[in-house]
């Protein structure tokens, strides 16, 4: 069997896999990898069974995702496919299991997807990195904050100021696992015929955009949220308000939020009162999803080159169970101090080997690393062995706001 890149002439093959593993047009998968897309064809992956036959296939590209302050190289798996006729005979594990051994090889620390099967992820060392608040709510219960009235409509001018809001933001310490962008991400996702955009500008700079969708006259008139992003407290409260004074002409505002997001803490009522109880006097306020998830493809690296709470000065020796990655289980000695961490090899005879340790599989590691899910929750359920100092230092290490991500 054959795992490898495409070539040019082979794009028609791919295009096919994925269009009827997903049922879509084959032209939209040909006219992106042959240049109108984010990634083109060279960032396709093929995998053959023993006659030959291409049977798999999936996209590859990479990108910066903020982390605590910093940056982290991603690796970004998209369109995973079998075609029907070609499934439940280990093709697309097998697929998978190769594109982790070239990350690995190439030393990328981490990567990223949207599963259509959570249990099928986690099987391959992903864990969840994203759980979000999806609200469903009333604009009018919104405040009326004073800065509303800095926000205006954004202009093609504006386009340079927002895209460096975006940058600003990324590396704000509050705001993980947001990407980098390309011009193509900012022309195909931001930029859409139904999207609009205020911004919120202070001294010429712009501190805060909303992207947002209106579909007026329908039942109900609904606005929904796409992307709110802010470098400075007046601008959330300033689009806040602008999303207060929709509610003239929506009575219904949809948003998948960040799990920080204050937008529960301002309303005046957090629940619809007309609906029933969820349980005795609890009305539901919003509903929590789950969103992407994150697997640690280099361990190593991924933790000697990601920033740390720069408070945290603490060191643990770290046993990893990875199937897929065997080179992953070294036991590694991890020390943390002033944001940065030393990481090193033990040998088993090492006296460091055996102190300290905390155990776990690759994909409890990757939802601790995400701070998704926390030490002390993992070691309850028995998918980590560690002591309390170890918890609470692995607390400490990983501690930060949840992950999110703009579409």
């Amino acid at each position: 069997m054959t795992y490898r890149s495409i070539t040019q002439s082979e794009i028609p093959i791919i295009a096919e896999i994925q269009s009827r593993a997903f049922r879509t047009d084959a032209n939209r998968y040909v006219e992106a990898y042959s240049g109108s897309g984010r990634f083109g064809w060279q960032d396709q992956r093929l995998f053959e069974n023993e006659q030959g036959e291409a049977v798999a296939g999936l996209s590859l590209f990479f990108r910066p995702m903020s982390l605590a302050g910093g940056s982290l190289e991603a690796a970004l798996i998209a369109s995973v496919a079998v075609p029907p006729e070609a499934r439940r005979r280990g093709y697309g594990r097998q697929l998978m299991n190769s594109l982790l051994a070239e990350l690995h090889e190439r030393q990328t620390p981490l990567s990223l997807l949207f599963p259509f099967s959570v249990a099928w992820y986690r099987s391959l060392g992903y864990g969840m990195a994203n759980l979000t608040w999806y609200m469903d709510i009333a604009p009018r219960l919104l405040p009326d904050f004073a800065e509303r009235r800095v926000v205006r409509r954004a202009f093609p001018d504006d386009e340079a100021g927002i895209r460096a809001c975006h940058e600003a933001a990324m590396s704000m310490p509050q705001n993980n696992g947001w990407l980098a962008r390309g011009d193509w991400e900012w022309q195909k996702r931001v930029w859409k015929p139904d999207h609009e955009v205020v911004v919120y500008v202070e001294q010429g700079r712009v501190e805060g955009y909303l992207v947002y969708t209106l579909s007026f006259g329908g039942d109900p008139s609904s606005a929904r949220v796409v992307e709110w992003v802010c470098t400075s407290d007046a601008a959330w409260r300033g689009l806040a308000g602008f999303l207060s004074a929709l509610g003239e002409q929506a009575t219904v505002l949809t948003f998948n939020a960040p799990q920080q997001s204050p937008l529960l803490w301002v309303l005046r009522e957090p629940y619809d009162r007309t609906g029933r109880p969820a349980d005795f006097v609890f009305y539901p306020a919003a509903r929590l999803v789950n969103g992407f998830m994150a697997r640690v493809v280099h361990l190593e690296r991924a933790l000697a080159q990601r920033s740390y709470p720069s408070h945290v000065a603490t060191e643990f020796t770290l046993r990893v169970n990875d199937p897929q990655l065997p080179a992953n289980t070294h036991p590694l000695h991890v020390r943390i101090g002033a944001g940065l961490a030393q990481v090193e090899r033990l040998s088993e005879g090492s006296r460091q080997v055996n102190r300290n340790v905390a155990a776990c599989d690759i994909t409890t590691l990757s939802e601790l690393y995400a701070g998704a899910l926390n030490p002390e929750t993992a070691r309850v359920t028995g998918r980590l062995q560690a002591d309390d100092s170890i918890c609470a230092a692995l607390t400490a290490a990983f501690a930060g706001p949840p992950w999110h991500m703009w579409p």
